[in-house]
This record gives C-alpha cells, structure tokens and sequence, in this order.
C-alpha cells in the first residue's frame, strides 16, 4: 500500500492541492518500510496533483480536506481518501495504520473551504 498525505510547514494543511509537498509511505504488514517527500507539483483546474500521486502508485490519502472535483479525480483512479485528518503527518499515518485515527467528517473537510484559493481553515486547527 502507498499512502499520501500533504505537508505545509510540518502539518497537514487544510487543503490537499496547496500543500508543499506530499509524504508517500509505502506500508507492508501494517508499518512503514519506507518512505520519501515529493513537492507538489502544482495545482489547476482537475489538478495535477490526484493525477501525480496516482502515477505515484498512491492507493490511500490521508488528508484535512479534498474539494469535490478532486475527489472525483481520486475515485476514478481507485485512491481511497480519508479527510478531516490533522497535525502532523508521521502521527496520522501511525494512527491510521493502528486504527485509531479519528478524523473530523465535516463539511468544511468535504469540501477543503468552499473550493480552490477559497479555502479559511488556517491549518493550525490541531484536532488531536
């Protein structure tokens, strides 16, 4: 399994397409055997970035929010999301891999804000 999660600054931002980079883990047996940071590669209408982490292998993400045009993308190319996640990066992916990521199904995580460029939450919401 490869999972993605979005960087800003050290947490995970509110919304996936404006993100720094992305954290990809690839997991075998329930842990991480490796793993590596990639920028993001930019961000438009339809967005690069479902469309590069799929090429990347990526099969789930992790994330605060994911407007609805991307979550089309990453359900057409068979990527699991998870949204409302928020912190930092190593302790989501460490929390979803025991199962005890509890992540904050709202509207705001829905729908990143409203949309692209639009987005309010700061980022520093810390919901753990």
């Amino acid at each position: 399994m490869r999972i993605a999660i979005p960087v800003t600054e050290g947490k995970i931002p509110n919304h996936l397409g404006h993100c720094e980079k992305f954290l990809i883990a690839t997991v075998e047996g329930g842990k991480v055997i490796s793993s590596q940071e990639l920028a993001n590669p930019g961000h438009g209408p339809g967005g690069p970035p479902p469309v590069f982490l799929a090429n990347q292998g990526v099969n789930q993400i992790l994330a605060w929010g994911i407007p609805p045009h991307a979550r089309g993308l990453f359900e057409e190319a068979g990527i699991k999301y998870l949204v409302g996640a928020t912190g930092s990066p190593e302790t989501a992916l460490q929390k979803f891999l025991e199962g005890t990521l509890n992540s904050e199904l709202t509207t705001e995580a829905l729908d990143a804000g409203g949309g692209c460029g639009q987005s309010h939450h700061d980022g520093d919401h810390d919901h753990e």
